[in-house]
């Protein structure tokens, strides 16, 4: 097995983070973080998860501008100079917002523990 694609993944989100962090503040404010980078074994495609907190256009409006201005990443991921450029496609990772729900789950289950212990 090649770790090519982990490797190749792993560049892209170095190079990528900044630019995407920087276009919070011109739509709608918040955080924009690149979560994660998944390449196919061809390299041939990206697939690229962010998480937006705060935002005032909401994730998937992000995720669409992200997706509409995919050709911009895709120059600067030029600069790993790789035989293909992978086609890259934008993906909401709601791994927070499931995180945030079981923490609230979980405290809803001691309050309801607590009061029938009492």
């Amino acid at each position: 097995m090649s770790y090519r694609p982990e490797r190749v993944a792993r560049e892209i989100q170095r190079l990528l983070s900044q630019p995407i962090q920087d276009i919070a503040p011109q739509h709608g404010g918040g955080l924009i973080t690149l979560t994660d980078v998944k390449v196919s074994p061809d390299l041939t495609i990206a697939k690229l998860y962010v998480s937006v907190y705060g935002n005032s256009l909401g994730g998937e409006r992000i995720i669409s501008l992200l997706n509409e201005r995919a050709h911009e990443f895709r120059s600067i991921i030029a600069q790993l100079r790789l035989k293909v450029i992978p086609q890259i496609r934008f993906y909401l990772d709601s791994t927070l917002d499931s995180i945030a729900r079981i923490e609230q789950l979980l405290r809803n289950s001691q309050r309801t523990e607590s009061n029938k212990s009492e």
